[in-house]
């Protein structure tokens, strides 16, 4: 956990919507805090079989239905192409384990490369050419990610994170509302889940939240932190960000509306790349 005061065990998995959604209040919570908060993320694993969705009677034309209706709630840039089969979720979080592993300070770039792939764009998360080119983006050797997705011990890590998702607090279990249930009737953390830790202490934060209700828990266990200032202009974020951002990531990390956020950024000097219903924004050259 390193010299961070406060740690976050986030549970999510990069083919979910709703935790792609939840970038705006990550990110905001990494522009307050930053160094302050230590971060380990933890794979769900929403699918281990390809006939996993359609057990639950699930067609792909539903999950389609279901990414519109994120995307029209919360704005990040979601494709909501029908696809032709599931895709095999666990293929990408073994990925995310073994980066972990071997390069944990890479993990980040390349669960955000992954989630920008899998939602943003047509392609299917278990297909070796999208994990491939998510290490590159990330900095990352794409034969090392291979070989390291393929490790026991990855294998062994992996279980450990779904087993860890598929066992809820107390606390979460009392909203269980902001849980949901496996094919064997096994309640399991939603994505993203949060669980909020100083020392011994753990509180727990299930389902999609606010921000809000991650900074007051911050609040609550570590005082004695003093939030960085709110941002002013759209140019300070960009600068800041390790990354090009989605509309709705920026409105998230300045506590605006998005068609306020919107509005700004095209008032500003800032660079769009069109994606899906949306675009990500750099204070740079355009994105190839």
């Amino acid at each position: 956990m390193g010299d961070a005061p406060v740690h976050i065990d986030a549970y999510g998995d990069p083919a979910c919507p709703w935790d792609f959604s939840a970038e705006g209040a990550r990110l905001r919570l990494r522009w307050r805090y930053g160094d302050a908060l230590s971060w380990r993320h933890r794979m769900v694993g929403l699918s281990s079989t390809p006939d996993e969705y359609a057990r639950r009677g699930f067609a792909p034309g539903d999950l389609a239905r279901g990414r519109t209706y994120i995307r029209d709630r919360f704005g990040m840039p979601i494709d909501t192409t029908p696809a032709e089969r599931f895709a095999v979720t666990v293929v990408a979080c073994r990925a995310v384990v073994g980066v972990r592993l071997h390069a944990p300070e890479h993990v980040d770039a390349f669960l955000r490369a992954l989630r920008v792939a899998g939602l943003s764009t047509p392609v299917e998360l278990d297909d070796p050419e999208t994990i491939a080119a998510a290490a590159r983006t990330a900095g990352l050797d794409d034969v090392d990610v291979a070989r390291w997705a393929a490790e026991p011990q990855t294998d062994q890590e992996l279980a450990h994170d779904m087993a860890d998702a598929r066992n809820p607090s107390a606390a979460a279990l009392a909203m269980r509302e902001r849980l949901a249930t496996t094919l064997d009737g096994i309640w399991r953390y939603t994505c993203p889940s949060y669980r909020i830790s100083r020392g011994e202490l753990t509180l727990d934060a299930p389902g999609f939240q606010p921000a809000r209700v991650y900074e007051v828990i911050i609040a609550n266990l570590a005082p004695e932190l003093e939030p960085r200032p709110e941002p002013q202009r759209v140019e300070e974020v960009l600068a800041w960000a390790p990354y090009p951002l989605a509309t709705a990531e920026i409105a998230g990390i300045m506590e605006i509306d998005v068609a306020i956020a919107g509005q700004r950024l095209a008032d500003s000097a800032a660079h769009a790349t069109p994606v899906a219903n949306d675009a990500y924004w750099s204070i740079a050259a355009p994105v190839s």
